[in-house]
C-alpha cells in the first residue's frame, strides 16, 4: 500500500529521476549519460560534500528495464556492510554471475544469451531506446569510505577479476579513505557543493509545489536563512523547510518565521551568543558560570552548535588579538574532539569560556 503523499519525505519526492535532473554538475553529467548512451560505462568513483546530490546519481535508473534491476544492480551500504566478509561473500558472488554477451544494438535475438539465473530472456526485457541494457551488472557501494582497508584491498582485486562482467560504482565523502589501488581502478568524479544561487532556486520551486507561506514579503529572507544553516548541504535544506512547513501547520496553517528556522533547528539565536560574549568581557568567572548554566545548558542548547557559532562570532572582533583568537581556536577544536569522543557538555563549554575570559578585552 502506498504511503500517502503526505508522508512522503520531500528529499525523496523531489530527487532527481535522471542524470538531467541532477542540478549543477554539468560536466560531470554529460560524460556520464555519454558513458550511458554508448553502453562504455567505467568503474566509478564518485565524492564530494555530503548533500551534494552525487547518491542521487547512482539511483537515476537509466541503464535498465524495470524488470532488470533486481538481477542487474546490487546496492549495499558501506557503513551496515564494510567487512571483508561481505567482500568475499556477497560482492564477490554477485560480480562473478556469468551473463550473456550483447550484440550492440536492438537486436532481440542476441543481446542476452540466458539471464542471470539461467532462465530465458523475455521478450519484454529486450533492450530499447530508452533502456540501454548493457551487458554487464553494476555494484553500488555506498559510503565506501567507512569499508575497512582489509576489504578495499580485497575489493580491488574482485573488482579486477571480474570486469568483463561487472561494473562497481563507488560512492563516498572523503576520497583520501580510499586506498590508492583501488581509487585508480576507477574514474574519479568530484562533485562540488552545490552554489547557493542553485540551492535557492530549487528551494523556491519546492516552496511553491507544497504551497508554503511566509511572513509577508519575507519568503527570501526565510529560505536565505535556511540556506545559511544547511551548509551547502541540499538534503538538509530540504528537510529543513519541510520541518518548518509541518511545524507551522501546514498550507492552513501559519506563515513561516525566519526567527523559528534556528530555534527548529536546534541553533543558538545570535541574542544569545551576543550576550555570552559580553559576559566574557566582563572577566567575571562566576556570572559566566552561571550564563552557561542556566541559558545554555539547562536552555538545552547544543555545545557543538554553541561554541561554533562562538568562534564564528570571535573571529570578526576587532578588539581581540590575533593571538588570543589562535588560543581560542585551538581550545575550541580540542573541546570538539572531547564531545565527539563522548565529554560532558558543560565542562567543554565551562573550559573554552574560562579561556576566552582571559584572553578577552574588557568593555
Amino acid at each position: 500500500m502506498a504511503a500517502p503523499a503526505t508522508a512522503t519525505p520531500w528529499v525523496e519526492k523531489y530527487r532527481p529521476r535522471s542524470l538531467e535532473d541532477v542540478s549543477h554538475q554539468t560536466e560531470i553529467i554529460s560524460t556520464l549519460t555519454n558513458a550511458v548512451e554508448t553502453n562504455r560505462l567505467p568503474h566509478l568513483l564518485f565524492y564530494g560534500p555530503p548533500g551534494g546530490r552525487f547518491h542521487s546519481t547512482h539511483k537515476c535508473r537509466q541503464l535498465y528495464e524495470p524488470s532488470q534491476l533486481k538481477r542487474r544492480v546490487l546496492e549495499l551500504n558501506a557503513s551496515d556492510e564494510r567487512g571483508i566478509s561481505v567482500v568475499r561473500d556477497k560482492i564477490k558472488h554477485f560480480a562473478s554471475l556469468a551473463i550473456g554477451s550483447s550484440s550492440g544494438g536492438g537486436s532481440k535475438k542476441n543481446f542476452f544469451a540466458k539471464k542471470g539465473d539461467g532462465e530465458a530472456m523475455d521478450a519484454e526485457e529486450a533492450p530499447s531506446k530508452k533502456y540501454p541494457n548493457p551487458p554487464f551488472k553494476i555494484i553500488i557501494l555506498d559510503e565506501a569510505d567507512t569499508v575497512t582497508r582489509d576489504a578495499q584491498a580485497a575489493l580491488r582485486r574482485v573488482i579486477e577479476a571480474y570486469s568483463k562482467v561487472t561494473r562497481f560504482v563507488l560512492i563516498c565523502n572523503y576520497v583520501t579513505r580510499i586506498i590508492e589501488p583501488l581509487a585508480s581502478r576507477c574514474a574519479k568524479f568530484r562533485f562540488a557543493p552545490l552554489p547557493e544561487a542553485s540551492m535557492k532556486e530549487r528551494i523556491m520551486y519546492i516552496s511553491k509545489q507544497e504551497q508554503c507561506h511566509f511572513e509577508d514579503e519575507k519568503e527570501a529572507e526565510v529560505i536565505d536563512e535556511i540556506l545559511t544553516l544547511s551548509q551547502g548541504d541540499m538534503r538538509r535544506a530540504v528537510t529543513t523547510l519541510q520541518s518548518a512547513h509541518s511545524l507551522s501547520g501546514g498550507k492552513d496553517g501559519d506563515p513561516i518565521k525566519k526567527a523559528s528556522i534556528a530555534e527548529m533547528a536546534g541553533l543558538p539565536p545570535p541574542k544569545l551568543i551576543d550576550d555570552l560574549v559580553a559576559i566574557l568581557q566582563t572577566k567575571r568567572f562566576d556570572a559566566m558560570r552561571d550564563f552557561v548554566r542556566e541559558n545554555i545548558v539547562m536552555e538545552g542548547f547544543a555545545a557543538e552548535y554553541v561554541l561554533s557559532a562562538l568562534m564564528a562570532k570571535i573571529i570578526i572582533m576587532d578588539d581581540v588579538t590575533d593571538e588570543a583568537k589562535s588560543k581560542i581556536a585551538i581550545k575550541v577544536a580540542e573541546s570538539d574532539k572531547n564531545l565527539i569522543d563522548g565529554s560532558d557538555e558543560t565542562l567543554q563549554l565551562l573550559d573554552v569560556c574560562s579561556l576566552a575570559l582571559q584572553n578577552m578585552k574588557r568593555q
